[in-house]
């Protein structure tokens, strides 16, 4: 009786699963574009990357998260069984995606708005008087310390989860339709069973495998407290910035970690646990693209124009 079940994961793959393959495809083509403009062409946003150059990291970023998407799309669409390798290559690409987003975000926020270690940074504005240079170091130094600790401890929560494959199981999705079950298993499941050669009754086929819980919660939240550590002791040094900056990189690759973390075993439930991840991965490729439009907008309806043509002509074309 994995009818309802069926029905979750068809939702799942067919639709959920391809809005987010179809819209990330579609921001890199347009990222892709947006660095290499030709004339004629209507603009869609505008992005600076020789004066931000750190821009790179959110493309590489979304690089690979589409790369982790393409593995997971292999699985779900092409061989349409769970595989020990692909999971753990979309474990490991997504986390490393997360990085780099977080270290960009960091570096966006820190130029425009915090300026860390600067004259103009935020902070002064309660410090009345920065002591970055001196032997005392930032006034707010024990408190990012105490902060990172904190995560550093964060990060051994993963490794008391147990790491056993997870099946789907089908009977947490039994219809209320006797009628409707008894068609779905009598007429589908034996047709299914003779031309689907990964199908087995009561959703088998779909398991979170060792090689992935393993990787996720036991070598991404060591590698995350490796590099935690590692930005605790550039603190320490007084190397206040580029400590930040491992922290940051470390605190987005355990974010991922974490996460699955809290879909998988918060709900105990993979078929759950699955949508919500994609569910959440496309309402965080939407807001990069909100980002983008809103901060790098190109100018209304502007079109590339020919060298020495009329650009308000060119976008009337």
């Amino acid at each position: 009786m994995d009818l309802g079940l069926g029905i979750v994961a068809i939702f799942n793959a067919l639709i959920v699963k391809v809005a987010v393959m179809g819209l990330g495809a579609w921001v890199l083509f347009k990222l892709y574009r947006a660095e290499r403009p030709k004339t004629g062409r209507k603009a869609w946003v505008t992005l600076p990357i020789k004066e931000e150059p750190d821009l790179r990291l959110l493309k590489w970023s979304l690089i690979l998260f589409y790369v982790s998407e393409v593995t997971c799309g292999v699985e779900v669409y092409v061989i349409l069984e769970s595989n020990p390798w692909l999971a753990g290559v979309h474990a490991f690409v997504s986390s490393a995606g997360m990085s780099l987003f977080a270290l960009w975000a960091f570096l966006w926020v820190d130029k425009r708005l915090i300026r860390y270690g600067q004259k103009a940074c935020l902070i002064n504005r309660v410090c009345k008087g920065c002591t970055i240079e001196s032997e005392l170091g930032c006034r707010y130094h024990k408190t990012v310390l105490l902060a990172a600790t904190f995560i550093a401890f964060a990060t051994l929560l993963p490794l008391f989860a147990g790491v056993d494959a997870m099946p789907a199981d089908s009977t947490r999705y039994i219809l209320p339709f006797d009628s409707m079950n008894q068609w779905y298993d009598s007429t589908l499941v034996p047709w299914l069973e003779a031309n689907v050669e990964a199908y087995e009754p009561g959703g088998a086929a779909y398991v979170l495998p060792t090689e992935m819980l393993f990787i996720e919660f036991r070598v991404l939240p060591l590698m995350a407290l490796a590099g935690i550590l590692a930005g605790i002791g550039l603190l320490l040094r007084r190397k206040e910035l580029l400590g930040m900056k491992v922290l940051v990189v470390s605190v987005g690759g355990f974010a991922y970690a974490f996460s699955e973390l809290v879909l998988i075993k918060g709900t105990d439930d993979i078929i759950i646990a699955s949508l919500s991840h994609e569910i959440a991965e496309f309402w965080f490729l939407v807001a990069v693209v909100e980002f983008l439009r809103r901060t790098y907008p190109a100018t209304a309806g502007e079109v590339l124009a020919a060298p020495g043509a009329n650009p308000t002509l060119a976008a009337n074309d």
